[in-house]
């Protein structure tokens, strides 16, 4: 965060809506599609006690979790927070990382997003790694409830806003930190690059000098495309040519293929939005496409992508 009148917080979830996984994977990991994995996060959502204050999501591993849930609570105009358990690696239990995850929450409107461990040196790596891109509030979540005093005032001079599932004892301890001000947080030099992910990587590429493939057709067999375009060199972003819905199925069930980010590049409305929606990252739009801008301008707002 960056308005000097922000203070750095202890959040009670007690009153949070806890989104869980639905235990389902998607094709190509799974046999479930993403539109029946977002129609069962429906489900789970309205199941959820109504006067709650807000979501959050816990315990998802998968890029794919993370957007359904987001996508179907975002409809109940209600704060999302984020929550992922990483690893010493800063990955969940499915190798999502968790800047990769970040890039894409932030895309798509979530309040907050934060990092879990038992581990204190993991936390203080994740906000020294996160910081610098996080554009909403950073969290925290220690799983043993405690931190010591010097982890405290170490991730809240990185910058941690906020800090979740704190005990009463150290919540005390975190309070009496932030009120005597006794910490000086750092001053993070913002990252200025283009920021895209998809389900594996984070990508920081910049604008004047991003290198993007020639278009790529769509079809059922076309990872080795993928896989050829990539081991190439010489690209930062494949483009890849949707032209129908059935391009967008196409590409949605090789897309763990790519080990680029993506541009999506074609004149078809709802292919363009579904090749969107289906996509587990933050992909590329073409702006040169013939769709209407205002709707091009909305699908891109709505799924997180970015008009180039």
């Amino acid at each position: 965060m960056t308005d000097d009148n922000w203070r750095p917080v202890a959040v009670n979830t007690d009153n949070f809506a806890a989104v869980t996984p639905v235990g389902e994977m998607t094709i190509p990991y799974g046999d479930m599609s993403f539109t029946e994995l977002k129609a069962a996060y429906k489900e789970k959502i309205k199941a959820l006690p109504e006067d709650s204050a807000c979501f959050i999501l816990e315990g998802m591993t998968m890029m794919s979790d993370l957007r359904a849930a987001v996508l179907e609570c975002r409809k109940l105009g209600k704060p999302v927070y984020t929550m992922i358990e990483v690893d010493a690696d800063l990955k969940t239990e499915q190798e999502l990382p968790a800047d990769a995850a970040l890039i894409v929450m932030q895309s798509l409107g979530v309040l907050c997003f934060g990092i879990s461990s038992d581990d204190p040196e993991t936390l203080t790596d994740g906000v020294r790694r996160l910081r610098s891109f996080a554009r909403i509030p950073l969290a925290v979540r220690p799983k043993s409830g405690s931190l010591d005093d010097s982890t405290l005032l170490e991730l809240l001079n990185l910058g941690t806003d906020v800090f979740m599932g704190l005990n009463d004892e150290c919540h005390t301890r975190f309070q009496n930190i932030v009120s005597a001000k006794k910490y000086d947080s750092v001053s993070v030099e913002t990252e200025d690059s283009l920021m895209l992910a998809n389900e594996r990587s984070a990508f920081f590429l910049e604008h004047d000098t991003t290198e993007i493939s020639d278009p790529i057709e769509c079809n059922a067999g076309m990872g080795e495309d993928l896989i050829a375009v990539c081991e190439q060199g010489g690209y930062d972003v494949l483009k890849i040519q949707v032209n129908s819905p059935d391009d967008a199925l196409d590409f949605a069930d090789n897309a763990h293929m790519a080990t680029l980010p993506v541009m999506f590049s074609g004149d078809d409305e709802i292919a363009m939005k579904l090749a969107v929606m289906l996509y587990q990252g933050r992909a590329l739009i073409d702006g040169t496409s013939l769709i209407d801008p205002d709707e091009l301008k909305r699908t891109a707002g709505k799924y997180g992508a970015v008009i180039y």
